[in-house]
């Protein structure tokens, strides 16, 4: 019996969780700056719950589309239009 390879195993290394890791980081650090607190804290649930669907389903166009509207969010809040804010944006879209 041959073994298949599991989706799942792959999933960490998807350029969308990773980009939803990046944002959940960029999020937390406003937080933690005392920057749109209340925001932030809804934000890292939403960003949890994105991590979720994608551990489930790399490829969910539904999550892939919450990061980009979450990252265009926080790019304006925090006033950032660093590399790391284009690479959130550019990472979902890697792999398609």
């Amino acid at each position: 019996m041959l073994n298949k390879p599991d989706d799942t195993a792959t999933a960490p290394d998807a350029p969308a969780l990773a980009a939803a890791r990046i944002l959940g980081g960029l999020i937390a650090a406003c937080q933690k700056s005392g920057e749109h607190v209340s925001h932030a804290a809804v934000d890292l649930r939403a960003v949890e719950d994105i991590q979720r669907k994608l551990e489930s389903d790399p490829n969910d166009a539904a999550a892939r589309q919450w990061i980009r509207r979450l990252t265009q969010t926080w790019s304006y809040r925090a006033r950032d239009n660093s590399r790391s804010i284009r690479r959130i944006l550019d990472l979902p879209e890697s792999r398609r």
